[in-house]
């Protein structure tokens, strides 16, 4: 596991339209900024606030008097031991949204991933309340974890001003070196494949249901067994059994018919009979004639096509031919009209007619007759006028021939129209003698034709159900190994022991404002009840101080100490590889603790809140760590570097 590299100030920047740009410098180790009231050291909290990547816009970062005054802040870091300078810039509007990091510019939404890689800080996505809801795990950006970084002035009266309880516990999760398998990229995978599974079994549950209400509905509609399971070999059987009945009404429709047409021919003599006999024999062969004729005409008219097309490509290559010539025509009389060596103009008057005016030398072709090139083109020429010609033949003569088959089509048409008249009596007289029997039969099977329809779109419907049971057994199959692998991970965590460093360091900065300010902490030790859903800090009376868990509170007295124990806990993480903390804390006081008649012992006892983060950051192990700690006065303390603002803002 890599060392999470440190984050120190060392340089703020803010550089007007015109004059003189403003500087605050500061060094490792403890820090404090200090100024009487309106000499903008908020101010200048949210400014650094801004350029570390706040997403808002620069008219709700701070104040609107620096927005106007200000065009950019720049920002020079030490991560690790290498220089890091991030700038921003709100009066250029393709750079709003964006923060240079060492004239780089990354949009804000970038800058996150990119910092945190930067300090060797893991980026890990956490889930929001259920890990089975349908929301997606967001995040935990930089931006969540700064603040708890950066206390400012109004967050002293909880953990961290206006951050849900599941994202601070995600935070301190981070911090403490747990989150890497508490949130591991396979839970998420885990927890995603689980609300998959869980729709699609959800989705099955309703598609059955819903399949099988349709499918009796139908069934009971078309008269089958609406009783029998709805499942592909129950579908099949009524298809087969549809199938039977059919097959059967078919033969009784032709036993009627035939019966019909032996009752009808014997009501007429025994001459119309033969001539019905020869007109029904001539119209079975004019149908066959006609179908032949029918296929002749589309054969033809494909061959049409196909040979009138020939001819237009034909034509096309004639046309690019011909023009081909023409141009070489055009530039064989171009001769050269400049020596290629000295460039100077030739004069072909200098020369006798028999030699090449360019060389000197005598031809031995006549130039002025046409070149083997051009006798190529010629020929090409012959050749395609010969080919377009016939073309053009042959689409006569098949025009001509599709014109015979169409006459021919005519003939048929009339000669079976003929017949149709001749045949009227007897069809009319069939008609008149044409049982109920058949309507019905006919109905029915209408009516079984439009069952079989049914039954195949229900067939259908149980493929997609068996497609929905194979995807729930796969993914199924997945999540059974996905929660091995996450148990696995899981188990390697001890919340206790991960955390009790960190509790200590907590109780050892009570102990110590304690010793210089007695009874300032009048509760017993804090302890941190930590677990992969929640966490509390709670005294040993079961009092809550902070966490999810709703218990009686500490007083608001008690609470002002509790949050620097926070952060000076969080401050001890520093340097070491088991946790993740960038080693800078920014603590912004109330101005109470300066000036409130109501709380005169804090008044009175200001530094003694500050000393033992003194005595932390001046230990070996923590000589690359800052806190920069911001109010109206710190007198009288020892090893700390003062910045202190003079000019008051009287706008501010």
């Amino acid at each position: 596991m890599m060392t999470t590299k440190t984050l120190v100030i060392k340089q703020l920047s803010r550089f007007p339209k015109t004059g003189d740009f403003d500087e605050l410098n500061f060094e490792y180790g403890v820090n404090i900024l200090v100024g009487e009231k309106s000499t903008g050291k908020t101010q200048w909290l949210r400014m650094l606030d801004f350029l570390m990547g706040d997403r808002d816009p620069v008219e709700q970062a701070f104040d609107a008097v620096l927005v106007e005054k200000y065009d950019s802040i720049k920002g020079v870091f030490m991560i690790g031991d290498q220089e890091l300078i991030l700038e921003r810039y709100w009066k250029q509007p393709r750079n709003k949204g964006k923060v240079f990091v060492n004239k780089i510019p990354i949009i804000v939404n970038n800058f996150s991933s990119h910092l945190l890689s930067l300090l060797n800080i893991p980026t890990l996505h956490y889930p929001e309340g259920n890990p089975l809801s349908p929301r997606t795990w967001p995040e935990l950006s930089w931006r969540s974890l700064f603040r708890h970084i950066y206390r400012r002035q109004k967050s002293w009266g909880e953990l961290v001003d206006k951050q849900p309880n599941v994202q601070q516990h995600a935070c301190l999760l981070l911090f403490l070196g747990i989150a890497e398998n508490q949130f591991s990229s396979k839970y998420q995978q885990l927890s995603d494949k689980q609300k998959e599974l869980y729709k699609l079994q959800v989705g099955k549950e309703e598609f059955s249901n819903m399949l099988n209400k349709i499918s009796r509905e139908l069934l009971s509609e078309q008269n089958i067994n609406s009783h029998i399971p709805i499942t592909d070999d129950s579908i099949n059987s009524a298809i087969d059994s549809l199938d039977t009945r059919m097959i059967s009404l078919l033969d009784q429709r032709d036993q009627i018919l035939a019966s019909l047409q032996n009752s009808v021919l014997e009501e007429f003599a025994p001459e119309r009979t033969i001539i019905f006999e020869q007109l029904s024999d001539k119209w079975a062969r004019l149908q066959t004639s006609r179908n032949e004729v029918s296929s002749q005409i589309k054969n033809t008219q494909s061959r049409l096509r196909e040979m009138e097309e020939y001819g237009v490509k034909i034509e096309d290559e004639l046309s690019r031919i011909k023009r081909t010539k023409s141009a070489g025509e055009i530039f064989r009389d171009l001769r050269v009209t400049n020596c290629p060596v000295c460039e100077q103009i030739i004069r072909p008057n200098n020369k006798l007619s028999n030699f090449c005016y360019l060389c000197g030398q005598t031809p031995e072709i006549d130039l002025n007759e046409n070149t083997g090139s051009e006798q190529r083109l010629d020929f090409e020429i012959e050749q395609l006028c010969s080919e377009n010609e016939e073309a053009k033949e042959l689409v006569t003569l098949i025009k001509d021939e599709l014109k015979n088959l169409f006459s021919d089509q005519r003939f048929i048409d009339e000669e079976l129209a003929s017949i149709q008249d001749k045949m009227k009596p007897l069809q009319v007289a069939a008609s008149a003698i044409l049982p109920p029997e058949i309507s019905e039969i006919d109905m029915e099977l209408g009516r079984i034709q439009e069952s079989k329809k049914h039954l195949e779109r229900i067939k259908g419907a149980i493929e997609l159900q068996t497609n929905f049971s194979e995807q729930i057994a796969q993914i199924d199959s997945e999540v059974t190994k996905l929660e091995t692998e996450v148990n696995d991970l899981l188990n390697e965590i001890n919340f206790q022991e991960s955390s009790s460093f960190f509790v200590e360091s907590i109780n050892q900065y009570l102990a110590l404002i304690n010793q210089s300010n007695k009874n300032s902490w009048e509760q017993e030790k804090v302890s941190l009840r930590l677990t992969d859903k929640n966490f509390s800090f709670i005294t040993e009376t079961k009092k809550t101080i902070a966490g999810t868990q709703k218990q009686s509170s500490i007083s608001d007295t008690e609470m002002l100490y509790f949050l620097p124990a926070y952060n000076y806990a969080l401050l001890s993480l520093s340097n070491n590889t088991q946790y993740h903390y960038p080693g800078l804390s920014i603590l912004e006081f109330l101005p109470s603790f300066a000036d409130d008649s109501d709380k005169e012992e804090l008044k009175n006892h200001e530094n003694f809140i500050l000393e033992p983060f003194i005595d932390l950051l001046k230990q070996p192990d923590m000589n690359n760590i800052q806190l920069i700690a911001v109010g109206r006065a710190f007198e009288g303390l020892q090893g700390v570097h003062e910045v202190k603002l003079t000019h008051k803002w009287i706008q501010i």
